[in-house]
């Protein structure tokens, strides 16, 4: 049995099928991923595969059947196609970036409605405002590893419980954490940061702040969530959008 349902979302990705179709994934507010056909969506008098855009927000409606993977797509209305973002190449590199991580790493049929409200928000502000767009794509990475649940803790040594900010300097271990300069000393270390780059990377996660970030310190950030991710998800071998840009 089918539900015509009525749900916000972003556009993900978006394929040809067939000779006139084409077969889009969007991140709905209601529903999480998931999948569905736009019947002629090849037509550029389309009005839906017009509205079917990468990064776009939209209120689309759907014909939902649980036995099915992809949906049919009747109606799409854009809310949002964020016009500062496609017209300036830094903001689009940052802006594909996030699209690409929720469309690797969130999960079909699962809503998360902070992350969903998370993808708006930093969606609004890289669209908006002036901040540089790599800052925000590092608080938006931080926030988006604490939703799937590859959350960073960064207040105490994993060794000794001290407190981070009062070590020279902090370590990474793969299988420990992050750790103090002298619990460090007896294991197999994979990442240094000075204490002003790890204070940064907790800084990241807080709204309002004094921090002061240089572009190859957030690159030196980013990188680290990458190998992060990376070795902790078997199907994640890094963001394709931080290279083509």
């Amino acid at each position: 049995m089918s539900s015509i349902i009525k749900t916000k979302a972003f556009v993900l990705r978006k394929i040809d099928f067939g000779d006139t179709s084409k077969i889009a994934t969007f991140y709905t507010k209601d529903f999480g991923k998931a999948s569905g056909i736009i019947k002629g969506g090849k037509s550029s008098k389309s009005k839906i595969g017009k509205a079917v855009d990468l990064i776009n927000f939209l209120e689309i409606i759907f014909y939902k059947k649980e036995s099915r993977e992809v949906q049919l797509v009747t109606q799409a209305d854009l809310i949002e196609y964020y016009p500062k973002i496609k017209d300036d190449l830094d903001k689009l590199k940052y802006a594909s970036a996030i699209i690409e991580l929720v469309m690797k790493l969130s999960v079909e049929n699962d809503p998360h409605p902070r992350l969903f409200k998370g993808l708006e928000r930093i969606l609004e502000r890289l669209n908006n405002e002036n901040t540089l767009p790599i800052l925000l794509f590092a608080k938006f990475y931080r926030f988006f590893l604490d939703e799937i649940g590859y959350g960073l803790t960064t207040d105490k040594c994993t060794g000794c419980d001290k407190s981070l900010t009062e070590s020279n300097g902090v370590f990474y271990s793969y299988e420990l954490g992050f750790m103090c300069d002298e619990c460090s000393s007896n294991h197999m270390i994979f990442f240094e940061f000075s204490t002003e780059l790890f204070n940064q990377i907790t800084c990241l996660t807080v709204q309002d702040n004094n921090c002061s970030y240089k572009e190859n310190d957030l690159q030196q950030i980013i990188l680290f969530f990458e190998k992060y991710l990376t070795y902790y998800v078997d199907e994640f071998n890094g963001l394709n959008s931080l290279k083509i840009y």
